[in-house]
């Protein structure tokens, strides 16, 4: 009886810290992953359907795994995503990188389960660090290895065309209008060259009734361009520009442009997912015939120019950030030149609030096609030309704030 009693005694410790080791460990596996997704195009109704296991949070500050997900077009016209896998808290510094392409062709459908499936295999690699591994099932079907160019005969050799057409017609007793619009387009994408070719033709009709006088507003564009990239190496570029464009509203009855341009990327393009840093260089001529006499006494003229840009853009957990810089010049007249900003910043500030900014900006001092004379009231009010100014700016301030349950993963669609 001695002995039984101080047996327990020596063995109360072990079964102490054994009830607490397992006590960690079932703890552990009653606490799944927290997962925050920051994409655009993810159905979350879907995912949180399909991973109802997983805890999702709509604060990152509150995650244990950051998903962002980005996409770029493609040559095909489809989309190439880009889902980057943010390890949090005890799994910082885990970080995996996926890249998923899609078709034009391919339904939203088909989308929403590719890119689950591509989730559910980031998922998996933060799960097998965790003794949740054991409570999972895993089920992987076979597919044959082989690569689409080995499979596929390419009769279009890489080129996509597109064309689009479309007319817009209103009436009522005082007033009528129509528009038409055509786009056509043609392109070819591949690692060493980016080759583009679009056109539009743009029509807007307008007639106002005012005492039995008829006003009409008629406005016409019309647009070409070429353009042919060559990829150098992972952060030179170089390209040549064609363009003719026609636009009543800026007084031109025709307009041809040439130019070439440098472009260096301080980021390796392969990043451009997540960010990257482009200073562009062109310089070039543009040949204009004017629809009116300009203010500077010309009909045509013969302008060569350059101009300089600089382009940002950052997508990281904290938030978003754009911003391009471009300034430009006449050689004639250095005094004829332009400015332009254009910034776009969401920011969290918070785990219930974010920001976001947006601004468009220029300093306009190249208005040299502008028509000479006054323009009348009907010009103004019907916006048939352009008017002569030193600074256009526009943008957007606000604020976004939420609050609540974090863990609400129940979908319900109804009604």
């Amino acid at each position: 009886m001695k002995n039984t009693f101080i047996n327990a005694l020596c063995l109360a410790p072990l079964i102490f810290l054994s009830n607490i080791a397992y006590s960690q460990i079932s703890t552990e596996q009653n606490a799944p992953l927290s997962v925050f997704i920051d994409c655009d195009d993810c159905d979350f109704n879907f995912v949180r359907q399909e991973l109802t296991f997983i805890p999702f949070v709509r604060d990152p500050k509150l995650a244990d795994v950051h998903i962002l997900v980005t996409d770029s077009e493609t040559g095909s016209g489809g989309n190439k995503y880009f889902l980057n896998f943010i390890g949090l808290n005890e799994f910082k510094d885990s970080n995996y990188e996926y890249t998923v392409f899609t078709k034009q062709s391919d339904s939203e459908d088909d989308i929403r389960k590719l890119l689950l499936k591509f989730i559910k295999i980031g998922i998996l690699q933060y799960y097998s660090k965790t003794e949740w591994i054991e409570q999972i099932n895993i089920g992987i079907k076979d597919a044959k290895d082989r690569a689409a160019d080995n499979m596929v005969i390419d009769r279009w050799k890489k080129w996509v065309y597109r064309i689009s057409s479309g007319g817009e017609l209103q009436k009522e007793e005082s007033q009528n209008e129509y528009s038409i619009n055509t786009e056509a387009s043609a392109e070819k994408i591949t690692e060493e060259w980016k080759t583009s070719i679009e056109a539009t033709y743009e029509i807007n009709h307008e007639n106002y009734y005012d005492d039995g006088e008829k006003i009409t507003n008629q406005q016409d564009s019309k647009e070409l361009s070429a353009d042919f990239v060559k990829s150098i190496n992972e952060k030179w570029s170089a390209g040549i520009f064609g363009s003719y464009s026609s636009r009543t509203y800026l007084n031109i009855e025709n307009k041809y442009g040439t130019s070439a341009g440098l472009e260096y990327n301080i980021f390796p393009w392969k990043e451009c997912n997540r960010r990257f840093f482009a200073i562009r260089y062109t310089a070039g001529t543009n040949y204009l015939d004017y629809i009116e006499e300009t203010i500077y006494d010309k009909m045509f003229e013969l302008l060569w120019y350059e101009s300089l840009g600089v382009n940002i853009e950052l997508i990281q957990p904290w938030g978003e950030f754009s911003v391009e810089l471009k300034g430009s010049h006449y050689f004639h007249d250095f005094t004829k030149n332009k400015l332009t900003l254009e910034s776009d910043l969401s920011i969290r500030m918070t785990k219930n609030l974010s920001i976001f900014c947006e601004i468009q900006s220029q300093l306009v001092h190249d208005q040299l096609y502008l028509p000479k004379g006054e323009a009348s009231l009907e010009d103004v009010l019907l916006e048939r030309r352009k008017l002569a100014t030193t600074y256009e700016i526009g943008g957007q301030l606000g604020f976004r704030f939420t609050f609540g349950s974090i863990y609400n993963n129940v979908v319900n669609e109804r009604f």
